[in-house]
C-alpha cells in the first residue's frame, strides 16, 4: 500500500541492526512514508527512520545502510 510501511520492511530495516547487535529500541520507524526519508537523531543514541514514498524499497534500504550503521557507529 502506498504511503504505508509495511511490517515486511520493517523487518527488513531490523535487520541490520540485528546483524550488528543493534539494539531494536534505539530506532523509531514512522508507519507511514514522507519524502525524502532518511536518518534523524532523536538524542540519546536513539533515531528516527523515514521510509520515503518510494517504489524502490530495496535501493533506498542498501543506500541507508551505511549511514544507518555510521549512526550506530559500525563501519562495514
Amino acid at each position: 500500500m502506498k504511503g504505508t510501511v509495511s511490517f515486511p520492511q520493517i523487518g527488513e530495516i531490523l535487520e541490520i541492526l540485528d546483524e550488528h547487535d543493534i539494539n531494536r529500541e534505539l530506532i523509531e520507524i514512522p508507519l507511514g512514508t514522507k519524502d525524502p526519508g532518511g536518518i534523524e537523531d532523536l538524542g540519546g543514541g536513539k533515531c528516527r527512520v523515514t521510509v520515503p514514498n518510494t517504489p524502490d524499497f530495496d535501493g533506498w534500504l542498501e543506500e541507508i545502510r551505511a549511514p544507518l550503521l555510521a549512526f550506530f557507529g559500525v563501519e562495514e
